[in-house]
């Protein structure tokens, strides 16, 4: 169910490092993580997570059930694809990112009138939807 107050959208990333990493991110990232605002995240970012679990690319000690146990907290929503998000990943420019995970995740974002937490450079330079950036070295993802 979602709630209202929905203001902010962590990008996938974001929501890894909010449960593994919390101390990396810069004080004002930290305040918004912990605002009573409800955040949202896609449900799509499971599935990357997951991808990522598999292909060994993320370090987490533990089953990837604990890792979404913990990640999904009390004020967090999960957002639903939906036909008007999906003709959404159709509408960025031709040089936009093809991720599409990236793709979906921006189109809910702008769709809904969110502000993207991200460490993306790529999708902050888009300027495809509000962004909320933090600057972050990748250490914990494997090549």
């Amino acid at each position: 169910m979602e709630r209202s107050g929905l203001k902010y959208l962590l990008d996938t990333a974001a929501w890894i490092n909010a449960v593994t990493l919390p101390q990396i991110f810069p004080e004002r990232i930290r305040k918004l993580l912990v605002s009573p605002e409800t955040k949202g995240l896609c449900s799509i970012s499971l599935l990357e997570t997951a991808i990522l679990f598999r292909l060994g690319r993320l370090e987490f000690e533990g089953p990837l059930s604990q890792l979404f146990t913990a990640g999904l907290s009390t004020n967090l929503d999960l957002l639903e694809l939906t036909p008007t998000i999906a003709v959404g990943t159709n509408q960025f420019p031709e040089n936009f990112q093809g991720d599409p995970f990236d793709r979906v995740i921006v189109a809910t974002a702008s769709t809904r009138k969110l502000t993207l937490i991200t460490a993306d450079p790529e999708i902050r330079d888009a300027n495809a939807c509000s962004v909320e950036f933090y600057p972050f070295k990748p250490s914990r993802f494997r090549s």
